[in-house]
Order: C-alpha cells, then structure tokens, then sequence
C-alpha cells in the first residue's frame, strides 16, 4: 500500500506535466494562427471538467452521506472541495500568471476531477456498508444491506485508476517532455543543443563534450524504483488490497 501510495503522488505530478502541455500546445496555437477557436475550445474543456467534478462531488454527497455515521465521509468530501477551490483561484492570480504564463484553470480543472475520483475511490473502499453503498444499489435505489459484500476485482474505481494508469504510462512513453523534473524522474531527458554535439575548436577540429564524465545526467535507479511503484499499484489496483 506504501508503494501503491508513492506511485500515485507520482502519477499526479505526470498528470500536472500532462495538464501543463494541453494547455501549453492549444494556447501557442491559438497565438501563432491568431484565431479564438483553440482559445474556445480550451474554456469549453475547462467548464466540462468543473463540471464533471461538481456532478461528482454532489454524487458523494447524496450516496456516501446518508448515514449520520458517515462523518468522515463529509469531512474528507468537504475538505478536498475547499483545496480545489484554493488551488483553483490561486492558478488565476497575477503572480502565478507571471510565473507560468500558460497556467490557468485548466491545469486546475484536471486536478479537481482526479481529487474527485481519488475521494471517490477512498469512499468506495470503505467497510462501513451503510458509508459505501455499491453502484448496483445506487441504481436500483435499494439499500446496501442487499447488495453483496464481497469484493470484486472490476469495481469501478479500479477500472478508473487502470484507465488513468494507462493513459499516463502513454503519455510520458510518446512524449519527451519539457518539464526538467519530469524529465529526471521518468528518463526522458533531452540534451540541451550546445551540450549534445560536438563543439568546434579553433583551427576547425571538433571536440565531443561528454557531460556525464563523472555520472550520468539520471539516475537508473530512481527510474527503476519508480517502475517497482507502478508494479505495486498495479498489484494493489487489480486485487483490491486496500480493502
């Protein structure tokens, strides 16, 4: 479970560079064909991602709320709420814009909804029954008493997290990234041009730079370790360990 936990801080720091770039690419594009179209489409993801976390926070509220056991359950709903509504505003002020100049809301709208799923998926593990009703009693509208109480390896927020899994595991394998943090910690660093080739001396001869005479410029281990974490979500992820 530690490692499974490692691996997700990891996989939001690949969503946080992934978010990054979307915005990144539509807003040069917008600049370069001076059109408002990309500008537009951008405002219309960001409201179709508030949108599906708003929808997602009054889901737990209605079905993971119900008891007035469930205590916990509208404390860790009602406090990642106000952490998405901070990191929210706080990507919009002048300094951060100053910083970062192609963050924005978006960035902060893919965050709010993997906020969301990660409560959600927290909640759904729960062994309370009358704190965690199953979706098959949410759409039947019976009660979670009825349902079965075994675990099954398909659930819902296991699906979701293979789909989130996968969807970052190809995007940092088809794209080198910006990012030097990101580069360092998933090896896709590239070499800067006056780093990478050979230098002229005088009298035309040209000389290699060797920039990791004394280490290389990433760490084999780190990577290696960071693969064993995403070995040991997997694992907690398709056998429901967490339960």
């Amino acid at each position: 479970m530690v490692g499974g936990f490692l691996f997700i801080l990891v996989q939001l720091i690949l969503i946080i560079d992934l978010a990054h770039s979307w915005s990144q690419s539509w807003l040069l594009r917008a600049e370069d064909g001076n059109t408002k179209c990309w500008y537009a489409a951008l405002v219309i993801c960001t409201f179709l991602l508030y949108a599906a976390s708003i929808i997602a926070i009054v889901f737990m509220y209605i079905y993971y709320t119900k008891s007035n056991e469930c205590v916990h359950n509208k404390v860790f709903i009602s406090l990642n709420l106000i952490f998405c509504v901070i990191i929210s505003i706080v990507s919009i002020l002048p300094k951060v814009q100053d910083a970062q100049p192609h963050s924005g809301l978006l960035q902060a709208s893919i965050i709010t909804l993997y906020t969301m799923y990660v409560t959600w998926s927290a909640m759904a593990n729960v062994p309370e029954q009358n704190c965690n009703p199953t979706l098959l009693a949410i759409a039947t509208n019976t009660t979670s008493a009825s349902s079965s109480t075994s675990a099954q390896w398909w659930d819902a927020p296991s699906i979701v997290g293979l789909a989130i899994y996968i969807i970052c595991t190809l995007f940092i394998s088809l794209r080198s990234s910006n990012n030097q943090q990101v580069n360092k910690l998933m090896l896709t660093e590239e070499s800067s041009g006056d780093m990478s080739g050979p230098t002229m001396e005088d009298g035309g001869v040209y000389r290699a730079y060797d920039n990791e005479e004394d280490s290389v410029s990433y760490s084999y281990s780190f990577f290696h370790f960071c693969l064993v974490l995403a070995s040991l979500y997997i694992m907690m992820t398709l056998t429901n360990w967490y339960l």
